[in-house]
């Protein structure tokens, strides 16, 4: 009875052992800071741009950075490391009139899309990380929409 007892603890143990690790894994893969933008629409002529600036940090930050549609869809995404001072920019084109899935409806025109930005590395706050979104005109290079981004 003992020697089932001591085996019970003993699995309870390791259980929690096993949980405990599988917690600390995943927390090491979430991101140290993540920050949204609004969404936006956005025409077949038309892009949206991610601009990003490492402004204190100087050994470079790792940052996640993906577009996302009104259904949750993820359009486009990418990981890029900032050095200190550099500035990236990522953009997002919509491609030329998809054909509906059904004739009877219209192609849709305008697209809701957001932007959702991770800072990586741990420790880094929101404010290392200079950012802003911005939709143009394909043709005339015209920004519509401009805006900086807040941390969740």
């Amino acid at each position: 009875m003992k020697k089932q007892n001591l085996l019970t603890k003993l699995t309870l143990l390791f259980a929690v052992l096993l949980t405990l690790g599988a917690a600390r894994a995943q927390a090491d893969i979430l991101p140290g800071v993540r920050i949204g933008f609004a969404p936006v629409g956005l025409t077949m002529d038309q892009t949206v741009r991610l601009n990003f600036v490492n402004i204190d940090v100087p050994n470079g930050m790792l940052i996640s950075w993906r577009f996302i549609d009104a259904s949750g869809v993820t359009l486009a995404q990418a990981a890029v490391t900032l050095p200190l001072g550099k500035i990236v920019s990522v953009d997002f084109r919509r491609h030329g009139a998809p054909l509906p899935p059904n004739p009877t409806l219209p192609v849709q025109i305008r697209a809701e899309v957001r932007a959702q930005v991770d800072i990586v590395n741990p420790g880094i706050p929101s404010e290392s990380l200079h950012r802003s979104l911005q939709v143009f005109n394909n043709d005339t290079g015209a920004t519509t929409v401009c805006m900086g981004g807040a941390a969740l």
